[in-house]
């Protein structure tokens, strides 16, 4: 995807001889597809069990019901949003030196010099909050039910629902730390949990007549079980310690977040809210359904913009930026972004109606909602990535804080202004009405700036044109198609879609050479072609066993801190020179030796946890260490753990074992 003002800026490099550190874009792709495969399957399985869990409310309860149940849920969320903007975005920030889920700062203010610490204080501050707001809520039980309810006769729902917040607020932390150590087996575990256990909990429930308490009881252990199963999962890396010196800075980088967390949190969860004060149950019970299924569309985007964090401040991350330049980097990431989200509200416009007619046929009028809430799902992950790719001379964090206030403030006036008028469309027109203007004033400000982006417009132009197009013959054609060839209509445009991306040249021919590289890597497992046995063969029996070693005991193994490591190893820079020695034979470039070696051992070879490597990191580039020398050591360590003990034996691959071939 070129940029406007043409050229090869943002083209792959020709394969004219070897380059030291080639393809670095392909590989930091590779790693956001790898990422945004595990968020996509844990963003679509958990809420495809959360779509399963309203039609089986809806199913044994009505649309009433499951009005009254998305407003219960509603509170329990504001309970738990209101908690977790103040533990998880200082506990984020101190333990990983890394913004929050609604903003990315580039500085390394409030970043702790004991991760494993501030990571426990945040873990035992979110416990005791998650406690203290359980027991204010249940207190206030009555008052709060008559405000979202009408009735203070509901009071024991709330009860539920305030269990629901709280521990919502545990499992909210301990999940996106596991995320943040780059643990997608652990992660998807944790993610998956919680649907999973409440839908399996609900169901004998609703079949046994136990109403509409018997919803929130079951997401209650759900929720709770998962955020067990997360505190397991990270026991190795934090040290529960209440510390004051940790809990305060936590606590006020809360509060710096708090306007950027709340407005986001009301745009996409106070619509219901807003929507119950003008129209029936049953017609907010149609909304739910429609917005659930219409959140489809913020699968991609969403996992896009997640899988991008952990990696920010790894070392691909720099090593692409100095490759490429900061404006070109971003304007790509930024134009992709936007054909991402193009094509996933085409995708929704073609399968939403499909997807409603599983549910009860009461709820078919939900069918005309789903393509206005896909598109004004995509519009907050859309401006959090605006901002964090643009910028310009004397911009403040307060442009960002402004933008999102304007953004909330506009999306509540004009859901109030026009639910009399349009119903339950209010809400997602709303949503559009108000993220779009400040997504718009972050990208024109940044344009008309010295630092201005390389963003595509040609191509993002093209395929908005082009999803417009078949999303109108959709239209057209489900007015006189039977439901069974829906079906084949919708994926025939689907393929005429993906086809004319490349047929127009959405996706320049330029990129393509890396697109195929990033396929193949995805289906190795390999973003390099390095050859391990050649490579190890380089080096004499002691010495790879003593590589073996440090790589055995390190975080590429699976190690855990305590171990005996390449931290520990006599001579750290030695066991680089062998790696570098076993890249180069194996078809790696890497870079050359250097008066950093003796640290970037101990970095490469640590069984510390994610964390505390991370600041490792931060400090050797900060010290002048090349990025993509780094992440291409630090990807030769991953690979090596891999290899099987015939090549470390330095035998080829299919050469017998001496004492077979006697």
């Amino acid at each position: 995807m070129s940029s406007e003002d043409g050229g090869r800026r943002g083209a792959a490099p020709e394969p004219d001889g070897p380059q030291p550190h080639r393809g670095e874009a392909a590989n930091l792709a590779v790693r956001v597809l790898r990422n945004s495969g595990v968020q996509g399957v844990a963003l679509a399985a958990s809420s495809v069990l959360q779509l399963v869990l309203l039609f089986v409310v809806a199913h044994w309860l009505g649309a009433s019901e499951l009005g009254r149940f998305a407003v219960l849920f509603f509170g329990a969320n504001l309970l738990s949003q209101l908690l977790t903007i103040a533990v998880k975005p200082g506990t984020i920030r101190r333990t990983f030196a890394e913004g929050d889920d609604e903003d990315d700062d580039d500085d390394d203010e409030d970043v702790s010099d004991s991760p494993r610490r501030s990571l426990g204080g945040g873990l035992l501050l979110s416990l005791v909050l998650a406690a203290a707001g359980a027991a204010t809520a249940i207190i206030l039980r009555e008052p709060i039910a008559d405000g979202l309810l009408g009735s203070s006769d509901d009071a024991e729902l709330v009860v539920w629902a305030a269990l629901l917040g709280a521990t919502t607020v545990v499992f909210r932390l301990t999940s996106i730390v596991i995320w943040f150590e780059r643990r997608p087996t652990a992660f998807l575990i944790c993610e998956l949990t919680r649907p999973l256990l409440t839908l399996v909990a609900v169901i004998p429930l609703l079949a046994a007549d136990a109403g509409l308490e018997a919803v929130l009881i079951a997401g209650v252990a759900g929720t709770f079980t998962a955020a067990v199963v997360g505190l397991v999962v990270l026991r190795h890396s934090f040290e529960p310690t209440l510390d004051p010196g940790e809990v305060l800075p936590i606590l006020h980088r809360g509060m710096l977040r708090a306007p950027i967390m709340m407005s986001f949190w009301t745009i996409g969860n106070a619509d219901v809210f807003l929507l119950s004060r003008y129209v029936s149950d049953a017609d907010l019970g149609l909304y739910t359904l429609a917005s659930r299924v219409g959140f489809i569309a913020a699968f991609l985007p969403q996992a896009s913009r997640v899988a991008m964090r952990p990696l920010r401040k790894a070392a691909i991350y720099k090593s692409v930026e100095k490759q490429y330049g900061r404006t070109e980097q971003r304007g790509q990431l930024l134009g992709y972004f936007a054909l991402l989200c193009i094509s996933a509200v085409l995708a929704m416009v073609l399968l939403g109606p499909i997807i409603v007619e599983i549910a009860p046929a009461s709820f078919a009028d939900a069918a005309p909602l789903i393509p206005l809430t896909a598109a004004a799902m995509v519009f907050p992950a859309l401006l959090r990535t605006v901002n964090q790719q643009t910028s310009w001379p004397g911009r403040t964090r307060l442009t960002f804080v402004g933008s999102a206030i304007a953004a909330c403030l506009l999306f509540i006036g004009l859901t109030m202004l026009l639910a009399p008028e349009i119903d339950t469309y209010a809400a997602p027109v709303a949503m559009i009405g108000g993220l779009a203007p400040p997504c718009l004033y972050l990208f024109l400000r940044c344009q008309r700036s010295p630092d201005r982006i390389g963003f595509p417009y040609r191509p993002v132009g093209t395929a908005l044109v082009l999803a417009v197009v078949l999303g109108g013959a959709h239209a057209l054609l489900t007015t006189v198609l039977p439901p069974a060839a829906e079906i084949v209509a919708a994926v025939a445009l689907g393929a005429a879609y993906l086809g004319g991306l490349v047929v127009l040249r959405v996706i320049p021919e330029t990129h393509w050479a890396a697109l195929i590289h990033m396929v193949r890597s995805l289906v190795s497992g390999r973003t390099d072609h390095f050859q391990p046995r050649r490579g190890l063969r380089a080096l004499g029996q002691p010495e790879r066993d003593a590589l073996r070693a440090a790589i055995d005991s390190s975080w590429a193994a699976g190690a855990r801190e305590g171990q005996a490591s390449g931290n520990g190893a006599d001579d750290p820079a030695e066991l680089v020179r062998l790696l570098r020695m076993a890249g180069e034979r194996g078809g790696v470039p890497v870079g050359e030796r250097s008066s950093h070696d003796d640290e970037i051992g101990r970095y490469l070879f640590s069984a510390a946890p994610t964390a505390v490597r991370n600041a490792t990191m931060r400090r050797l580039l900060g010290e002048g260490v090349d990025a993509g020398d780094l992440r291409a050591l630090e990807d030769l360590v991953a690979h090596l753990a891999t290899v099987p003990d015939a090549a470390w034996a330095g035998r080829r691959k299919n050469e017998a074992r001496p004492e077979a071939a006697a």
